[in-house]
């Protein structure tokens, strides 16, 4: 029997019912189709196949949208070719998906498989496409249609992303879960609206002493009546459905802001990574919105950090390769997230000019019993060295975990071990407490600083000497001799302060201090060695590559003689903040 919508000589006044591309049925044509099928043949079993072609989107960005268009028109055809002569209807519902209703022994036979892959050939090479589609079986004829074409496609939404699977049966759950996700759906704007959205932080701590240098923002959704409501119950929904990119936003601005209200109180802070959902990676946009985020919020781009996912990279190369790129021109620096958990290829290491690697701790599952998986950890560390990239371990627990992680000399440490996943509060609470060590240590008084001066210069490993090495902030030990000025010790703050890096904490750079610097500098250490009172000023230091950054600095003035005197000081960057003043 011929199916209800061959493509042959179709009446005129029919066309509003079928696809203006492909020339079978579209939505309208095929619900209205199926609907008088069901009512034609009341005893016949019948059964809904929704298709759906992988990675369709790809396809269009690789080849162009009339590439597109003829792998859609070549994929109706297919369908058409097979069931034209047969008890069927069928149509394009929309984009890249495809529905028909068959008899159930046409499902026994397997026909439909032969609809599974499609080639597309270019000058250059063939490509194959393949499909996922979901069943549903037809047992009540009381549902709407739409209804129906829902379940079949809830079946074919859960092996979207599983290559192994061609197609899924529909059941009850997945028809509960496709409600769920429509009322999330239905009350994203209000929830957005009513800033349900929380974020929280985990800080990322430094691997030798598990002190607090960074932290990566996460989003959680705290409902009214549900309760807290996980990510990995939300995210890929938005992902598909768009709404991820006004998501994703509003967590960037509410880490902008938290950022920048601690900046104008002029307290410490730390950077702070963002994540970029992979589908962010199709907006042309996405640079300069992170740009003017930052800029809005008078922030500079090194307090928030971006990190990507190797999905993102799989599913698009070449586009991920020049965002990259591009942010790195703004300022921003790069993580790459979960290494190590799907995608990972050293290929992908040699071409995207990450800045930071972050490690799935995955590696380490039965550790002490897998060998093999610490000998891939400890190559993949050893190789980030190599290419001077910092590295982070992400879901460390346990200590044996920390401690292992130190002898390969990990750069940065995240897990529960340290710290959950925190609310802004209990995380602006937790940088007080780090700012607070910063201060003690500079405002302590002369003899405790004597002692804590004299591990400094001695280079122990005692509490001391780790506390100054450890600050958050840059600090530093200050000669004066004569009208000369000269830096003795600095901490591995100072460098990030100073030049936006981490050297190591003994590595001084012999610059000398020139006026007007040097003249402001030797002001300031009179006055502090006058009044014995903490000086705080402004510097417009000159660094050795002839640069220049502002400074706000604290000095003290320790002991010693008119002619020969020690001072320890205090930096800031304030750059931004400068910038900012005279953008305005």
């Amino acid at each position: 029997m011929d199916s209800a919508n061959s493509t042959q000589k179709r009446p005129p006044e029919q066309n509003e019912r079928f696809d203006d591309l492909t020339g079978i049925y579209n939505r309208y044509g095929v619900f209205s189709a199926v609907e008088q099928l069901l009512k034609d043949y009341p005893d016949q079993q019948f059964c809904l196949i929704y298709w759906n072609i992988r990675k369709f989107r790809i396809t269009n960005d690789l080849f162009g949208w009339n590439a597109g268009d003829k792998i859609l028109v070549r994929w109706a055809k297919n369908i058409d070719e097979l069931l034209h002569d047969k008890l069927a209807v069928y149509g394009r519902l929309e984009l890249d998906n495809f529905v028909c209703c068959v008899p159930e022994s046409f499902i026994e036979n397997n026909e439909w498989t032969k609809l599974g892959e499609i080639s597309y050939t270019t000058d250059e090479a063939k490509y194959n496409l393949y499909s996922c589609c979901g069943l549903y079986k037809i047992t009540d004829r009381t549902l709407p249609v739409a209804d129906m074409m829902n379940k079949a496609r809830a079946a074919m939404e859960t092996i979207k992303d599983n290559y192994m699977c061609l197609y899924a049966w529909y059941d009850d759950k997945m028809w509960n879960a496709l409600l769920e996700e429509q009322r999330m759906n239905s009350e994203f704007k209000n929830a957005i609206a009513e800033k349900q959205f929380k974020v929280y932080y985990q800080p990322i701590c430094r691997a030798s002493d598990g002190l607090v240098i960074s932290a990566e923002a996460l989003v959680r959704w705290v409902h009214p009546v549900k309760g807290l409501i996980p990510p990995d119950s939300f995210i890929p929904l938005f992902e598909k459905n768009g709404f991820i990119s006004i998501l994703d936003r509003y967590v960037w601005n509410e880490v902008c802001a938290t950022q920048q209200a601690r900046l104008d109180q002029g307290l410490e802070t730390v950077p702070i990574s963002i994540n970029v959902s992979r589908v962010e990676f199709y907006n042309p946009n996405l640079c300069d919105d992170l740009r003017n985020i930052v800029k809005s919020h008078r922030i500079s781009p090194e307090l928030l950090k971006i990190e990507i996912t190797e999905s993102a990279y799989a599913d698009n190369p070449i586009q991920v390769l020049e965002t990259v790129k591009k942010l790195h021109s703004y300022g921003f620096s790069v993580l790459m997230d979960d290494f190590g958990s799907g995608y990972s290829s050293l290929n992908m290491l040699k071409d995207l000019p990450i800045d930071v690697l972050k490690i799935d701790m995955r590696f380490l599952d039965n550790f002490g019993k897998n060998q093999k998986a610490v000998i891939v950890l400890e190559s993949i560390i050893r190789l980030a060295k190599w290419m001077k990239l910092n590295i982070v371990s992400e879901g460390v627990e346990t200590q044996s975990e920390w401690d292992y992680l130190r002898s390969v000399e990990c750069d940065s440490v995240q897990g529960y071990y340290f710290y959950k996943p925190m609310p802004q509060e209990s995380f602006i609470e937790l940088l007080d407490k780090v700012a607070e060590h910063s201060v003690d240590l500079m405002f302590r008084s002369l003899p405790e600083l004597d002692d804590t001066i004299l591990e400094v210069f001695h280079q122990s490993n005692t509490k001391e000497s780790i506390l100054f090495y450890s600050m958050l902030n840059g600090m530093g030990l200050l000669e004066q001799c004569g009208d000369n000025v000269e830096l003795l010790r600095v901490n591995r703050g100072y460098y990030e302060a100073v030049y936006n890096s981490a050297k190591s904490e003994n590595q001084i750079l012999n610059v000398p201090f020139e006026d007007p610097e040097r003249s402001l500098l030797l002001e300031q250490c009179r006055t502090a060695r006058e009044t014995n009172q903490v000086q705080r000023f402004q510097l417009h230091h000159k660094r050795e590559d002839g640069t220049y950054v502002w400074l706000a600095v604290k000095l003290r003035y320790l002991g010693g003689s008119p002619q020969r005197a020690l001072y320890i000081f205090s930096v800031d960057n304030i750059e931004s903040q400068k910038n900012a003043g005279q953008a305005q």
